[in-house]
C-alpha cells in the first residue's frame, strides 16, 4: 500500500464519506428554536407573571413542543422515501378528515371567535399546520404522477388546484384565511417549479388573486384589515392598533435595539406579541441587526433546501416534494414578516419555528426531518453546478 499517497491531506478529503445530515440547515433551524425559545420567554415572562403566577408558563410550553418536534424530525428523518411515495395518493383524503375536525362539536376549541383548534383531554392541537405538510406531499405526488401531461391546463392547474380550493374552503369555514394562503402559495411554487406552462401560472395567479379579492369585498372582518392595512391610523384605536403597534416596536430598535428583554410594546401594548407579531419585539430589542439575522436564517433555510432540491431535478416526485417542504417554512416566514413591517394586511399567522404555537413548531421540525430524510437517501447535493 502506498502510505505516501493515502495520507495526502488532499486525497483523505476525498475518500471522506460525505455526511448524511446537513448540518448547514440543522445549524439554522435549531438556532431559530433556540432564539424562539428566548424571545418567547422575553416576550411573555411579566405578562404571564401577572395572569398565570408564572413567569415560564409560555416558555415550558414551547419548550416541550420543540422537545416534541425534535423527535418527529428524528423519526421524518428516517421515513423511506419509498413510502411517502406510496401513501402520497391518501394524503388528500388525510387533509379533509383533519380539517374537519375542528367543525365537530365536542372536539372543537374555539379561541378569538375562530374554531381552528382541536381538544382531546390535555392534547390540544391545531390541524391545519399538520395538513400543509400532508397537502406538499400529496402534490409532490400528483405531480409526478402526471409529470408527462403537466404542460397541459387540466393536469398542470385545474386538478390540483381544484384539489387546493376543496382545503381552502374548509380553512375559510374555521376561519383561516392565513393557512390558506400559505397552501396555495407553496403549491404556486411546486407547480411552477415542475414546469407547468408560465401562461397558465399567470391565467391561475389570476383567479386565485380575483378570488382573493372576492374573499375580501365579501368579509367585512377581512375589508377592515385591509382597510386598516393601507391607512392604520385612520382607526389608530382600532382595526390600525395592531399595526401600528407593530411598527412602533420595529421603530423603536432603530439599529441595534433597545436590549434583550427590554421592549416596551410587549407589556400589554402589541397584540399576539409572542405569536404573530414576535419579529416585532425581535426587532425593537435587538433592532436591525437582530431582525436581519433571523431573515438570513431563514434564507439560509431556503438556500440548503432549494440546493437539495436542485440535486434530485431527475426525480419529479423528490423535486416537487423538496421545494414544497422549503417553501412551506420560508412563505409563511417571509408573510409573517411582510405583516410586522406593514408590507402586507395582517392574517393571524406566527413566524415559523420562532413565534409561540406549538402545532406550528412540531409541524415545521417535522418538515426539516423530512428534508433530512431525502438528504440521508440520496447524499450531499453539489455545491456547484452539476
Amino acid at each position: 500500500m502506498n502510505y505516501a499517497a493515502t495520507s495526502h491531506p488532499a486525497r483523505m478529503q476525498h475518500l471522506r464519506a460525505p455526511s448524511p445530515v446537513d448540518f448547514v440547515l440543522v445549524g439554522a433551524v435549531l438556532l431559530l428554536v433556540g432564539f424562539g425559545l428566548v424571545m418567547v420567554y422575553s416576550t411573555t415572562g411579566i405578562i404571564s407573571q401577572e395572569r398565570l403566577g408564572d413567569a415560564m408558563f409560555y416558555a415550558k410550553r414551547q419548550t416541550l413542543s420543540a422537545i416534541l418536534g425534535v423527535g418527529l424530525m428524528m423519526v421524518c428523518m428516517r421515513v423511506p422515501l419509498s413510502f411517502l411515495r406510496r401513501v402520497s395518493p391518501y394524503l388528500f383524503g388525510v387533509s379533509v378528515f383533519l380539517l374537519a375536525l375542528p367543525l365537530i362539536p365536542g372536539i372543537a376549541d374555539r379561541a378569538g371567535g375562530a374554531s381552528r383548534w382541536v381538544r382531546f383531554g390535555p392534547i390540544r392541537f391545531q390541524p391545519a399546520e399538520f395538513v400543509k405538510v400532508c397537502m406538499v406531499v400529496f402534490m409532490a405526488g400528483f405531480f409526478a404522477r402526471h409529470e408527462t401531461r403537466i404542460r397541459s391546463f387540466a393536469d398542470g392547474i385545474f386538478k390540483p388546484f381544484g384539489l387546493v380550493a376543496v382545503v381552502a374552503a374548509l380553512l375559510l369555514l374555521q376561519p383561516d384565511f392565513g393557512s390558506s394562503a400559505v397552501i396555495t402559495v407553496v403549491v404556486l411554487c411546486m407547480a411552477l417549479s415542475v414546469g407547468v406552462r408560465l401562461a397558465h401560472f399567470g391565467l391561475c395567479s389570476v383567479v386565485v388573486g380575483g378570488m382573493a379579492a372576492v374573499l375580501v369585498l365579501v368579509s367585512p372582518y377581512r375589508m377592515m384589515r385591509v382597510v386598516s392595512f393601507l391607512s392604520p391610523f385612520a382607526d389608530a384605536s382600532g382595526k390600525g392598533y395592531q399595526l401600528i403597534q407593530s411598527l412602533i416596536a420595529v421603530g423603536t430598535g432603530q439599529i441595534s435595539g433597545v436590549g434583550l428583554g427590554g421592549s416596551q410594546q410587549k407589556l400589554f401594548f402589541l397584540p399576539a406579541a409572542h405569536t404573530d407579531f414576535i419579529f416585532a419585539v425581535i426587532s425593537e430589542e435587538l433592532g436591525f441587526i437582530g431582525g436581519l439575522c433571523i431573515i438570513f436564517a431563514f434564507l439560509i433555510l431556503m438556500w440548503r433546501g432549494l440546493l437539495l432540491a436542485k440535486s434530485v431535478r431527475q426525480d419529479t416526485f423528490l423535486f416537487a416534494l423538496a421545494v414544497g417542504l422549503t417553501m412551506i417554512i420560508v412563505a409563511p416566514a417571509l408573510l409573517n414578516i411582510g405583516v410586522v413591517i406593514g408590507l402586507l394586511p395582517t392574517k393571524g399567522m406566527v413566524l415559523p419555528l420562532v413565534g409561540y404555537g406549538g402545532s406550528s413548531l412540531i409541524a415545521c421540525l417535522g418538515v426539516v426531518g423530512l428534508l433530512l430524510g431525502i438528504r440521508r437517501e440520496v447524499g450531499e447535493p453539489p455545491l456547484g453546478p452539476s
